[in-house]
């Protein structure tokens, strides 16, 4: 007589065999339900008649074991084990549009896919592409500048493999276990105006001497202006009302170049606009907030070995910069 632990194999295996027979186009036809709302639609997209789309369906659903889309009059919406199903359907998608792409121009380079914040392609990644070009190792790259939120979701659904950037653990939402977390450095904050500005001079400047002047910075809503109002307000003081706001901080720095404006942007950022001679960095008694800047991918797949390289770069030209600091 088999025993439970025998029929508990024997239907993992029926479940396996199960997922070895589905096609891409069931991976595509559950993206485009929760895309369209409707099953119709859906086949039409995949260019195929409705029967065969729910045909699809139900080879999709015997191997996952559950119902995957509520029907209702109005079309099809995914169920709650549909969504599930989704997030980690979409992944595999994901991966299947790089092959697509890495094989695209020959002659082959693996293909790596990032996402990151806006500070990071100022100093990291120009400095991560040059140590890897040196020594031959340099794969294809597709860079996606974007916010926090929208790297990572897009690191979510497979859409890139790894996200550069500070950790926000509003938009976690309770999620870093998903993900494989390395510390790469930390960027400050700091305030920048023209070299001819009236502050310019002066050293060891209080919060208070910076309420008086015009502001340019990020609009309500970014981590740049909550950082900015959350250092005034720490000190019991009135966060100073931006004369402009923009979120751009290279669009930022360029305009108090030009004008007698305090801005506040990553001390990276700054840096090389100081370089340049374009602006400079008060002197403050009091300094604004860091930020950890890390490298992020999805702890449940195997790194590749091209973004391997990329961490291990990134992370040695961190800790470059630390030691030049």
């Amino acid at each position: 007589m088999p025993t439970s632990a025998d029929k508990a194999a024997a239907t993992r295996q029926v479940a396996a065999r199960r997922m070895d027979l589905l096609r891409v186009r069931h991976l595509k036809l559950l993206q485009l339900v929760a895309s369209t709302g409707s099953l119709t639609a859906a086949a039409q997209e995949l260019r195929i008649s409705q029967p065969a789309s729910t045909k699809l369906l139900q080879e999709l659903e015997r191997a996952v074991g559950c119902s995957l889309v509520d029907r209702s009059v109005r079309g099809g919406s995914l169920s709650a084990a549909g969504q599930r199903t989704l997030e980690r359907m979409r992944i595999a998608i994901g991966a299947l549009d790089a092959v697509a792409q890495a094989g695209a121009t020959p002659p082959y380079r693996p293909l790596v896919r990032i996402g990151t914040l806006p500070l990071v392609g100022v100093e990291l990644i120009p400095r991560m592409v040059a140590l890897l070009s040196e020594r031959g190792q340099l794969p294809r790259l597709t860079i996606h500048e974007s916010n926090v939120a929208a790297v990572l979701g897009m690191l979510r659904e497979g859409a890139i493999d790894c996200v550069i950037g500070r950790i926000d653990s509003d938009r976690l939402e309770g999620r870093a276990d998903e993900l494989r977390i390395t510390r790469l450095t930390r960027d400050d904050y700091a305030v920048a105006c023209a070299p001819t500005h009236p502050l310019a001079g002066r050293r060891r400047l209080a919060l208070g001497a910076l309420r008086t002047h015009d502001w340019i910075v990020a609009p309500h809503g970014t981590h740049t202006r909550q950082v900015f109002e959350m250092r005034f307000a720490s000190q019991g003081l009135q966060p100073p009302l931006p004369l402009i706001e923009c979120s751009a901080f290279h669009t930022n720095l360029s305009t108090v170049s030009t004008c007698p404006l305090l801005t506040v942007a990553p001390q990276s950022a700054v840096q090389s606009y100081v370089r340049l001679g374009r602006v400079h960095q008060l002197d403050l008694a009091q300094p604004f907030a860091s930020d950890s800047i890390v490298f992020m991918s999805l702890r449940d797949l195997p790194e590749l070995p091209a973004l391997g390289l990329v961490r291990e770069a990134l992370l040695a030209v961190a800790r470059a910069g630390a030691t030049a600091a």
